[in-house]
């Protein structure tokens, strides 16, 4: 019987050992308070404000970025690259054709300006605003000319 009271007390004792210690294990510590990540992004705007240097037309994504385009004239088996540039107005950008596009398509080195059309299609101009060229959009990044009846001339945008 002495050995069953001394195993009874034991299992108590250990019970309420662990008992207090639990009490102490799920007590709130005190903690820091919460602080944001000092991460910032310009992917989230905050509220009134606006990313700086960028146009009204740019935020809302009507613009888009400087490129460079192959330029291919698949009769003459040319190609060239030309680079699409800043924005001059809301529709329009800069355009740049180095000296050896003038064998892909005439006149091209002479075009500096790459305008967007409200039905989508592109007009390349000269300084003086004669078009150079007029183009639709294609498949994917592909720009296709449509103001002369025998060009077979694409402009593919390179990544």
């Amino acid at each position: 019987m002495n050995a069953s009271l001394v195993i009874v007390t034991t299992a108590l004792v250990c019970a309420g050992v662990s008992a207090v210690g639990l009490s102490f294990w799920a007590m709130p510590q005190p903690s820091e308070p919460l602080v944001a990540d000092p991460i910032v992004l310009g992917t989230i705007p905050t509220p009134g404000a606006s990313p700086s240097g960028l146009s009204a037309s740019l935020q809302a994504g009507t613009v888009s970025p400087p490129a460079i385009f192959s330029v291919s004239n698949f009769k003459s088996r040319t190609v060239c690259l030309v680079e699409r540039g800043a924005a001059l107005t809301s529709r329009s950008r800069d355009f740049f054709a180095p000296p050896d596009c003038e064998q892909v398509w005439p006149g091209l080195t002479r075009a500096s300006n790459w305008t967007q059309n409200e039905d989508g299609s592109v007009t390349i101009s000269d300084a003086a605003g004669a078009t150079v060229l007029t183009l639709v959009r294609g498949q994917h990044f592909s720009y296709e000319a449509t103001d002369a009846p025998d060009a077979d001339l694409a402009l593919l945008m390179l990544p």
